[in-house]
């Protein structure tokens, strides 16, 4: 089995592939520095650009931001109205109170659809 560095912040970081390389091997084998070191490099490269790792991050958390937005701005005491500003857990616990009271409200207006018909017959 091959140890891989891990990505910590958009670093590789050695010290933790090289502690799961050791809890990987058999306890009398010891890998070469050489060796080591080449897995180090091939799984740093195989892991992409520290750039591109922090731009696809960086979209990311712009896209669920202007979601959030979105939703803040649909939800009912969700901090869109300019009033007190509801965090995103907070704002994602509304959300779904919300969505379950229109389910319930579209039931009811179904059912008075439903005997207003039966009525008229």
């Amino acid at each position: 089995m091959v140890a891989h560095a891990t990505i910590n912040n958009g670093r590789c970081d050695a010290a933790a592939a090289a502690a799961a390389a050791a809890k990987l091997r058999p306890a009398m084998t010891v890998m070469p520095p050489a060796t080591a070191r080449s897995n180090h490099r091939a799984a740093c490269k195989n892991s992409g650009s520290n750039k591109e790792m922090r731009r696809r991050r960086m979209r990311r958390c712009v896209e669920v931001r202007r979601k959030m937005e979105a939703l803040r701005r649909l939800v009912p005491g969700g901090g869109g109205g300019g009033g007190e500003d509801a965090g995103g857990e907070e704002l994602l616990f509304r959300a779904a109170d919300y969505i379950a009271r229109l389910q319930v409200q579209v039931k009811v207006m179904q059912l008075m659809v439903d005997v207003l018909e039966q009525t008229k017959d």
